[in-house]
């Protein structure tokens, strides 16, 4: 009978999460001198249109997960939308919204959930009675968000700019 022992080390690289080797490299747009412009290239189908030309991550400190790989979002800049509850729910590695009417830029991914490599999605909620439900978009490794929003059922999943990581 053979010894099944594992090597030195192993069962630690197993418990480890996925993304640990890469936690240093997470930047966030305010860290591009150029913002957006800075993080995206033209579509190789439409010249008009701009998509992300890194991976996009969980902005949190010590997770850096992949939320979306390149290229997979447009660039779009769009009225903002009320993802925080209270200021005090802004997590210190989110970035605030400006308040509606006002645009913000976000990465609109359609028309598939499918396209995504790591996102999670709270329940519905609504905040306005006139308003369709959402469900805002969160980090399935570490819970944290909002990140974006979809509207619940809807085909269009909407990453803000400036609360994703790029690597």
């Amino acid at each position: 009978m053979s010894d099944q022992s594992l090597p030195p080390g192993a069962l630690e690289a197993l418990q480890r999460p996925s993304n640990a080797g890469n936690r240093s490299t997470v930047r966030k747009l305010s860290d591009f001198d150029q913002g957006v412009l800075a993080v995206s290239v033209s579509h190789h189908k439409d010249l008009g249109e701009l998509t992300h030309k890194f991976d996009l991550l969980c902005p949190r400190s010590g997770c850096g997960s992949v939320i979306l790989k390149a290229g997979i979002g447009r660039w779009v800049e769009s009225e903002s939308v009320e993802l925080d509850i209270t200021e005090k729910s802004l997590h210190p590695d989110l970035q605030a919204l400006p308040a509606p009417p006002a645009t913000t830029q976000w990465w609109l991914v359609t028309p598939n959930v499918m396209d995504f490599e790591n996102i999670g999605f709270t329940r519905p909620v609504q905040q306005d009675v006139a308003a369709k439900k959402l469900k805002f978009l969160i980090c399935a490794e570490c819970d944290l968000g909002p990140l974006g929003w979809c509207e619940e059922g809807g085909k269009e999943f909407w990453l803000a700019c400036s609360r994703v990581g790029y690597r």
